[in-house]
């Protein structure tokens, strides 16, 4: 689904003006994996990684496919990926909104009918174990309830792939083992998945699991 090839990426550290190598012809094959790790140590670049194949971050040089097709930076700015869902660590639920709002919006630029919308709220929230949480706010929910929350608001999108950055990093040890059985339940169903972690018991349930180091991204398993 995605492949990434040679890509090689800087940054200027504050009020310096020597540039760090973060990348360097790094490549990246998804192939027909169903989910996938990404692990290495912090400040490494896992985050940017994840940030480049979702098409939040395009100043890199090299090339990007999606499907077998090369996409153009131009084509990620405008269109963000519109078939990519982002899960993050902490939920980045707005406090002054419902669970139905939080959800819901990630596709209020989709110019979809309201009727359309609510369809997929619920389907969402059935999805994530969340039947009739609607119209409570973040501050009422669990970590696990407000991560839920977060991987409802990536799938309504009825995403392709799910992307998501230390899922349960912020989570406890029975928590984590509810949401790792959500993410397989959602390969189940026909989603792929692109987790970057620090955890090995997350890195394990992926078939495919890559490590950054040296700049570049190596297959370990």
């Amino acid at each position: 689904m995605i492949k990434l090839e040679n890509i090689n990426k800087s940054y200027k550290m504050p009020n310096k003006k020597d540039e760090i190598l973060l990348f360097n012809e790094l490549d990246f094959n998804m192939g027909s994996a169903k989910m996938v790790s990404i692990q290495g140590r912090s400040g490494c670049g896992k985050t940017t990684l994840l940030n480049i194949i979702s098409g939040l971050d395009t100043q890199y040089i090299g090339k990007y496919y999606y499907e077998g097709n090369l996409i153009k930076k131009s084509h990620m700015t405008e269109n963000r990926f519109e078939n990519i869902g982002i899960i993050t660590q902490n939920y980045n639920l707005l406090e002054d909104r419902n669970v139905y709002h939080n959800i819901a919006i990630a596709i209020q630029d989709l110019h979809i009918s309201k009727s359309e919308i609510k369809r997929r709220v619920k389907n969402s929230l059935d999805m994530v174990g969340l039947f009739r949480f609607e119209k409570k706010y973040p501050d009422e929910l669990s970590g696990g309830e407000a991560q839920r929350v977060a991987i409802a608001r990536a799938i309504i999108k009825e995403s392709k792939l799910l992307l998501a950055d230390e899922p349960t990093g912020a989570l406890d040890e029975n928590t984590e083992i509810e949401i790792l059985k959500l993410f397989l339940e959602l390969k189940a169903r026909g989603y792929c998945l692109i987790i970057v972690t620090h955890n090995r018991a997350v890195a394990d349930i992926c078939e495919v699991q890559y490590k950054i180091e040296d700049h570049k991204l190596l297959k370990i398993r």
